[in-house]
């Protein structure tokens, strides 16, 4: 018997919308397994085990595995437009207007966001590490909404999900000199960088109402018996999946 499911649930995007959204926690895996509810097939856990909770995780959800569209997410500031579902490769963000196609962003400590304009019935997920922070790839999300369906920054809502918080989130040199200075703060002679607030202001910058920003408070390295972290436990550490998508009839092609 699996231990209980907890699945993290915007409750920005729960009203008046037939959206479906929700983050994996670690809860609700294999008693006994070292990764505990991991929904990756690439950080070594029971293949097995990785099938049984993503059947548990999206039925839970009602969402079908072959409604999926993944990316293979290389810290960059690349947005795919997806049509179908699959895996599309080298992005980190996805965009679509399509129902019954569900995004999915991969995370253990990067940070997960979710954007949606309720206007053109357009939505995109992001995973946003540091790297990609830096490069903007939440604000090239907005851009590529608003290129390709017409979504407008000031109609968009967002959801920036649980992630490594500005308490444990130590970072170099390299990165802090990447980052706005006013989101890394220093104590004890270390740096600490908070990945949700960047992504927070620049969400503002580029013109999202900051009453239609919702932002997780949970610190994924800090918070240990609920959330995947790849900083605090390395390689036995699993990843959690977010994904968004619209119900409603099918109209993707391929």
């Amino acid at each position: 018997m699996s231990d209980a499911l907890s699945i993290v649930r915007p409750s920005r995007f729960g009203h008046g919308t037939e959206l479906t959204t929700g983050l994996s926690t670690r809860a609700g895996g294999p008693p006994g397994s070292v990764f505990g509810m991991n929904l990756s097939f690439a950080v070594g856990d029971d293949p097995a085990n990785v099938c049984q909770n993503r059947a548990r995780f999206f039925g839970e959800l009602g969402i079908g595995t072959g409604e999926l569209a993944f990316m293979q997410q290389v810290h960059g500031s690349t947005v795919t437009r997806v049509n179908a579902p699959g895996t599309y490769p080298a992005c980190d963000a996805m965009i679509t207007d399509c129902s019954r196609l569900y995004l999915c962003v991969t995370v253990a400590d990067c940070v997960p966001v979710f954007l949606l304009d309720r206007g053109t019935h357009a939505l995109g997920v992001v995973h946003a590490g540091w790297r990609g922070t830096a490069a903007g790839i939440v604000p090239a999300a907005i851009d590529a909404l608003r290129a390709a369906y017409g979504a407008l920054p000031s109609r968009i809502e967002a959801f920036i999900g649980p992630a490594a918080g500005g308490c444990c989130y130590e970072v170099g040199t390299e990165v802090a000199g990447a980052l706005d200075p006013g989101h890394v703060t220093m104590r004890d002679g270390k740096r600490f960088a908070d990945l949700k607030s960047v992504n927070r202001a620049q969400l503002l910058l580029a013109g999202v109402a900051a009453v239609s920003i919702e932002v997780h408070p949970a610190c994924t390295i800090h918070e240990d018996s609920l959330y995947h972290s790849y900083r605090r436990d390395g390689h036995r550490s699993g990843r959690m999946i977010g994904v968004a998508g619209f119900s409603g009839r099918v109209d993707f092609t391929g």
